[in-house]
């Protein structure tokens, strides 16, 4: 193979992975999202452990529905809970 066709065959597969990553990121951004509002409300060691399905927990109207579990402000052991937020990501914990 010829250096020609192995620098346009390494570009290519540079440009495929640049894609996927850019992807992969845009699925997992509520994901993060969702961790560093838990973050902020003093959670440490965040957790997403599942989605919810749509009528279990939170509101109708929101888009993300997760179930995490983290070490809370007082340190006492793990804690699970559910954190709901919607299309903007307005994030509040399911009590």
């Amino acid at each position: 193979m010829s250096n020609g066709k192995k620098a346009i065959l390494i570009a290519s597969a540079f440009l495929i992975l640049f894609f996927c990553s850019f992807t992969f990121w845009k699925e997992l951004e509520p994901d993060f999202s969702a961790i560093d509002y838990l973050e902020s409300r003093g959670y440490s060691s965040v957790r997403i452990l599942h989605q919810l399905s749509k009528g279990h927990g939170c509101k109708p109207e929101d888009t993300y529905r997760f179930v995490f579990d983290a070490i809370p402000l007082e340190g006492t052991g793990r804690v699970e809970g559910k954190v709901c937020g919607g299309g903007t990501a307005i994030w509040y914990e399911e009590k």
